[in-house]
This record gives C-alpha cells, sequence and structure tokens, in this order.
C-alpha cells in the first residue's frame, strides 16, 4: 500500500463511537448544575417523572427517525425492567433529593465511586476474586471519598447534610449493583431500541410515586424550567442512554471507562461556573483520590470486556 503524506479521516464507524463517548462526558457532567436549578423549582419526583416520561417519548421517536421498530426480544424484558427502576428510577430518586442538600459537583464526584462499589459486591455475589492491584484502588478510593465529604467538617447538629451523603452512596450502590447483575447479559435488542423502553420501565413507577407522595405539581413554567425539563427528555436521557451503549459495544472497556473519569470533572467545573459552588483543595485532592482507586480498578480486572448497561 502506498504512502502518502496525506492525513485521511477515520471511517465513519470508528468516529461515531467515541463521539458518543465524548457526548456521554458532557452531557451528564454539564448536567450537575442543571439538575441542581431543577430540583430548586420542582418536586424532585416530577422533574425525574418528565426526565423518563419525555425521555420514552423522545427515544421512540429517534427509533421513528431512523425508520426502526423498537421492539425488545423476551430475553431482554427483564433486564430492561430491572434497568429502568433500579438505575433510572431509584438512583434519579437519591440523586435529585441529594442535590436538595449537597452541591452538584460534590455530589457528582460521590456519585462516580459506583466503579469502585462494583469490586467488592461482584467479589461477593459472583465469586470473583479481586487482585491486589484492585484492592489498593478500593481502599485508595473510599479514602478520597472521606476527603470529598470531609467528615471533620460535618456536625450531627445537621443531620440533614449526613442523609443527603447517605442519598448520594445510594445512588452509587444502585449503580453498582445493577452493573454487577447485568454483567454477563448479552443483549439482543440494539442500543436504540432498548433506551425507549428503560426509561418508561423507570417513567411508570415515577409518575405513580410522584402522584402518591406530591399530588399535582405546582410548577412556575418559567423559561428556565422548561429548558432543564427539555434537557432531562433530551441530552441527559434517551441521546445519553444510547450514546453510551453505543460507545460500549465499539470500544473496549478500559479507554470507555477511563474517558467516563472526565465526567465529575465536568461537573465540578460547570457547577463551579454556573452555580458558583467553591473548588477547595481538599475536594480536588479527594477527587484526584477516587480518580487513582478507580483506574487501579480498571487497570487490576483480568476479564476486561464492554458490559451492556443503561448507565445514565
Amino acid at each position: 500500500m502506498p504512502v502518502t503524506d496525506q492525513p485521511t479521516a477515520p471511517p465513519t464507524s470508528r468516529v461515531l463511537p467515541y463521539f458518543c463517548l465524548g457526548w456521554v462526558v458532557l452531557g451528564l457532567g454539564f448536567n450537575w448544575p442543571i439538575l441542581d436549578v431543577g430540583v430548586a423549582s420542582m418536586p424532585p419526583l416530577w422533574l425525574m417523572t418528565f426526565r423518563l416520561l419525555g425521555g420514552a417519548l423522545v427515544g421512540f421517536g429517534m427509533n421513528a427517525m431512523v425508520r426502526r421498530r423498537a421492539f425488545i426480544h423476551r430475553r431482554d424484558r427483564r433486564i430492561v425492567t430491572v434497568l429502568g427502576i433500579f438505575r433510572l428510577f431509584a438512583i434519579f430518586i437519591f440523586v435529585f433529593y441529594a442535590l436538595r442538600i449537597l452541591p452538584p459537583g460534590r455530589s457528582a464526584i460521590l456519585v462516580w465511586t459506583s466503579t469502585l462499589w462494583t469490586v467488592p459486591i461482584a467479589s461477593i455475589f459472583l465469586g470473583e476474586r479481586m487482585s491486589r492491584l484492585q484492592t489498593s484502588g478500593l481502599v485508595i478510593g473510599m479514602l478520597g471519598m472521606g476527603v470529598v465529604v470531609e467528615p471533620w467538617e460535618l456536625s450531627f447538629s445537621e443531620p440533614r447534610v449526613i442523609w443527603g451523603y447517605l442519598l448520594i452512596t445510594g445512588a452509587a450502590l444502585s449503580a453498582a449493583w445493577t452493573s454487577v447483575y447485568i454483567r454477563g447479559h448479552s443483549w439482543t435488542a440494539s442500543p436504540l431500541a432498548s433506551t425507549p423502553w428503560q426509561m418508561l420501565a423507570g417513567g411508570v413507577p415515577a409518575v405513580a410515586a410522584a402522584l402518591a407522595v406530591e399530588g399535582m405539581p405546582d410548577i412556575q413554567w418559567t423559561w428556565a424550567v422548561w429548558g432543564v425539563v427539555t434537557y432531562q427528555a433530551t441530552v441527559a436521557g434517551p441521546i445519553v442512554v444510547w450514546a453510551h451503549l453505543t460507545a460500549l459495544r465499539h470500544i473496549p472497556v478500559v479507554p470507555v471507562n477511563l474517558t467516563l473519569m472526565a465526567t465529575p470533572v465536568v461537573g465540578l467545573l460547570a457547577s463551579w461556573w454556573w452555580a458558583e459552588e467553591i473548588i477547595t483543595l481538599t475536594l480536588v485532592g479527594g477527587l484526584v483520590m477516587i480518580a487513582a482507586g478507580v483506574s487501579a480498578n480498571i487497570f487490576g480486572d483480568d476479564h476486561l470486556r464492554p458490559h451492556r448497561s443503561g448507565m445514565t
């Protein structure tokens, strides 16, 4: 094959997964300060309902635009339901209520510790052995989590803050155990076809919970509120779910997870810029420690392969 000095563009089939991965990082990172505005403007359960049911409609529309049928095979229905309820519905409850208490940037960092929690959970329930590197990474990551929480600044006279940290930890644990649950699943449905069904599976219990707990919402529909809801139902919802699944099916798991490490960094910087969150050396130090722990977890896995997850 002749050598040429002219640069050649990579095939679209190779460019698209990396574009999708970058979209996930930016879409989820910038979403943290946007969510902070959302939970201050409406009840969290209704924000979750708009995100999931609106996202389901957009997801079905995305399938219609490319003239594909959003069909789910029987073997995928159980895992789609699990992802919808325990990875979307449950995590959103934890995160949205926690954001009423905690700063968005700090919350983004703590949710990201879900990668660390998957190691001991898989060891207990799947019998997977932890390597020395993974054990070291878990210890470093947990220490980093402690630095981010700053327990020396907590006061038991303010249980609301402690409750916020428990909620955000619950979100990380929910993301972790569902990742372990779906580790061995082989999808029949395409990422685009499965996306709206996951969001619908989470949206049905979401609207039921919103009506039961909060009743009909009294929302002041400003342009900012409309923007928040639109972003949740499009960019942060079905588009990110589809993009993440697409990246996982075409890119090895190591570069995917290493690239996703940029998400809490984007979330922290976006929160500093828009939500005026104060970035301290302690917070940055904790983020670096967690990043080191996650890296050790990834490189310490001897059986790396893409997970067909529905993480958002």
